[in-house]
């Protein structure tokens, strides 16, 4: 089993695109960034929360006094 992707379905759908001629590389971070998001937030949040992950601050800009 793939570290990091024991959770309900994820080694299924990871085997399955394998034998579908389909590469894992994609699909193993975006389902670590789903547990960690589900993890941080809601279980009931939809898809669109892991995006949230992905945004970085912004380095704050030069003050003008």
């Amino acid at each position: 089993m793939r570290s990091g992707t024991d959770h309900a379905g994820v080694p299924a759908f990871l085997d399955t695109a394998e034998q579908q001629g389909v590469s894992p590389e994609l699909l193993v971070p975006y389902f670590a960034l789903m547990r960690r998001r589900l993890a941080e937030g809601s279980p009931d949040e939809d898809l669109a929360g892991v995006v949230d992950l992905l945004v970085r601050p912004r380095p704050a800009g030069p003050t003008t006094a």
